[in-house]
């Protein structure tokens, strides 16, 4: 994840309530779940569009983890 997209990420995270990040936060966790790229190369996808599929689903893990820690920084139990 860029700096520039995880202090986005950070700034716009401040704004919400507890119960809001938190539910932010499994939303994150469940758009991270599974990777579509396996099935994409069985498909015949062109690789460049794997490669970026593969970046993304990077991205949403990296932000899960991210409103996680925001999550523990403000002591909601998860």
């Amino acid at each position: 994840m860029k700096r520039e997209d995880r202090d986005a990420l950070i700034k716009w995270a401040n704004t919400l309530t507890d119960k809001e990040l938190e539910k932010e936060y499994y939303n994150a966790v469940f758009d991270c779940l599974g990777s579509q790229c396996e099935d994409m190369y069985e498909l015949g996808y062109d690789m460049r569009d794997i490669e970026e599929r593969r970046q993304y689903e990077k991205y949403l893990g990296e932000k899960s983890s991210l409103l996680g820690r925001l999550c523990e920084e403000r002591g909601i139990e998860l």
